[in-house]
């Protein structure tokens, strides 16, 4: 099958969410050239690119949604089956393809929807034996999720770290992205010549503050902003289904401070930066439909035994290693040959 990617639409959210991070990211690499967007559940709805660019609206009839097939090879879509619960068995009968690529943390495996998919495509190990585990054979795996790496300018990092740096993104109650484990481990370290800055796309209630700490909050235009001036990323996600704010840091050229559970652990290969997780049996979230979900909470010593460490270490080669990984896991040929590969089996 010959690839018109420019005749594929993404179907997810078009906003500042990880997930829309997630879309205009594929869509820039592969050149997908349209979005089915519906509606952002968490922040303000991004303004429609060009014609290839379409609301979604969950309720509209299904007429409309055939309307919006029309035309196109293929969809990519993200996450969830049920964006449109006509959308994925319209394309199946318009003859359009139906891939998937799912966040394994929020894989509903037994949606009867998940039928009409021909093929998961799954952007990390532990994602593709989750999907394989639920009992969909139907699934492959490919590198990391695609990042335009020309949007992250190679940063030069040398000597013992001073300025730490860490995205929390959108604080939730779960505290995702261990926000606060960050903060109260950078106090713990103690010493007065270092700096944290904690990026937030929202305000909100942090404690532990001292006044080596930067709070900044806002969305950024070019998200390599966030890594302009640290040396060193601190993202101990709990639960993470692409790891994007670890892979961003890495296409940067930082070392990553991060969680040492899956998918973090398989891009960061430096056994120093990874933090242990301390034992618990809460899951993630209190539903039962996706008993895959679970926390991996950081353990608090160990993750300012990492950041000590990097204050006390030449980080240069390391921080080359990353953008070396970089360069070779985003090249953009690389990356539709992989996809196209993957999609044509």
């Amino acid at each position: 099958m010959r690839f018109d990617w420019e005749r594929w639409a993404v179907v997810g959210p078009k906003d500042d969410t990880g997930l829309g991070r997630q879309a205009e990211s594929i869509r820039a690499v592969l050149g997908i050239g349209g979005q089915l967007a519906p509606p952002s559940e968490r922040l303000l709805d991004r303004p429609l690119a060009g014609p290839g660019d379409r609301r979604l609206d969950p309720r509209c009839p299904r007429d409309e949604v055939r309307e919006l097939l029309r035309g196109l090879q293929g969809v990519l879509v993200l996450e969830r089956p049920n964006w449109h619960r006509e959308l994925l068995p319209l394309s199946r009968e318009l003859g359009v393809r139906t891939v998937c690529a799912p966040n394994w943390e929020w894989f509903a495996a037994r949606d009867p929807l998940w039928r009409h998919c021909e093929l998961f495509v799954c952007c990390s190990r532990f994602a593709l034996g989750v999907v394989r585990r639920c009992g969909w054979r139907n699934a492959v795996g490919v590198g990391p999720w695609p990042l335009p790496l020309g949007r992250f300018p190679a940063r030069r990092v040398g000597g013992p770290a001073r300025i730490f740096v860490h995205n929390g993104a959108l604080m939730d109650p779960f505290d995702r992205k261990g926000t606060h484990d960050v903060i109260r481990a950078f106090r713990r370290v103690g010493r007065p010549d270092l700096r944290l800055i904690v990026h937030l796309q929202r305000e909100a209630e942090l404690r532990d503050l001292d006044q080596r700490v930067d709070v900044r909050v806002g969305n950024l235009e070019e998200p390599a902003e966030l890594y302009a001036e640290a040396d060193v990323a601190v993202q101990p996600s709990k639960i993470e289904g692409v790891g994007f704010l670890v892979l961003e840091a890495l296409a940067s050229g930082l070392p990553v401070v991060t969680t040492d559970a899956p998918p973090m652990n398989e891009y960061v290969a430096q056994r120093e930066l990874r933090v242990a997780p301390r034992w618990f049996k809460r899951r993630a979230f209190q539903t039962g439909w996706i008993p895959q979900a679970h926390r991996r909470l950081p353990r608090p010593s160990d993750l300012a035994a990492k950041i000590a460490w990097c204050a006390e270490h030449d980080l240069a080669g390391i921080a080359a290693a990353n953008r070396a990984w970089a360069e070779a896991s985003f090249d953009p040929g690389r990356v539709r040959r992989e996809w196209e590969e993957a999609l044509g089996r």
